[in-house]
């Protein structure tokens, strides 16, 4: 772990290895209660989140605490739900074929945000008609909790871009916190992916030897990182931490390590990821369905 500690000013610890990351999760002292009654930079980085992934004064799941029973409800509906969609989506079905295209080489870099945006607001309303607008708007939103460029913050937040940006997401997806997050926050990790999946398919070599599953193994990207709270003081493999101490799990660095592929979606954890099942069988639908297509040509 990396210490921040200003006495009275900054009290972060950055996690990097994932069986550090691993033993926090597990820690029922490391939680998303997230106590403003703090030193002056966490409360400013968790203010800032807090704001940001919120919407009409409910906290989106992901910055929800692991206590609150339904938060826990309404991920296990979801993971279900989307579970029984697994063997469809894996097979590569027409509905891919949007993105299976731009992995083919047909289409822009900006593109695949939209298209990805597409399928993933689909999973919550089928009126759902991903534009340049939403994706805008998933910028905005995504860009916000972590972004230090002060003068488009300024400019966001004067000009009210953030309260916007959500405001139309939400209307899109009947306000279901879940669905904005899938398409605001979690959609860019899958166009993380699909770039990659679009630099491998054009390698004529790995194109024709790389199994879906290997595929989609290779296209899992997880966020930058997360924000946890101590809830009381402990200690971690010998380092002391205080109460309210700040934790920035970096799953990010994290996942790309060792050992490390499962906090992609924080497997096995009270904040696993619902959609920790069907990304990867998506993924491995677009790669079939892409790589069928070329096998044909």
């Amino acid at each position: 772990m990396n210490k921040i500690r200003i006495p009275g000013i900054a009290n972060i610890f950055k996690v990097s290895r994932p069986e550090e990351i691993e033993l926090l999760a597990q820690d029922s002292r490391i939680d998303r209660k997230f106590d403003l009654r703090t030193c002056p930079i966490n409360w400013a980085l968790l203010k800032r989140s807090l704001a940001v992934l919120s919407f009409e004064g409910r906290r989106f799941p992901t910055m929800t605490p692991r206590g609150v029973v339904q938060r826990q409800t309404d991920q296990e509906n979801l993971r279900n739900a989307l579970n029984e969609r697994i063997g469809a989506i894996s097979a590569g079905p027409e509905e891919l074929e949007p993105l299976a295209n731009w992995v083919r080489g047909v289409g822009d870099e900006q593109q695949v945000g939209i298209l990805a945006q597409q399928l993933l607001g689909r999973l919550f309303s089928r009126s759902f008609a991903a534009s340049q607008d939403s994706w805008a708007a998933a910028k905005v939103l995504v860009a916000a909790p972590r972004s230090w460029k002060l003068p488009t913050l300024v400019w966001w937040l004067v000009s009210g871009r953030i309260k916007q940006a959500k405001r139309l997401l939400a209307g899109m997806v009947d306000g279901n916190l879940s669905a904005v997050n899938a398409v605001g926050i979690a959609v860019h990790n899958v166009v993380k992916g699909m770039r990659h999946m679009r630099a491998l398919y054009a390698d004529t070599a790995i194109r024709s030897s790389l199994l879906p599953g290997e595929a989609a193994r290779q296209c899992l990207f997880a966020p930058v990182s997360l924000y946890r709270q101590a809830t009381e003081a402990g200690q971690l493999d010998g380092c002391p931490f205080s109460r309210n101490s700040l934790f920035v799990l970096e799953i990010g660095k994290a996942s790309r390590r060792p050992g490390g592929l499962s906090l992609v979606f924080m497997d096995g954890t009270w904040s696993g990821c619902p959609a920790a099942q069907w990304v990867p069988a998506m993924f491995e639908g677009v790669w079939r369905r892409a790589t069928l297509r070329s096998d044909r040509a």
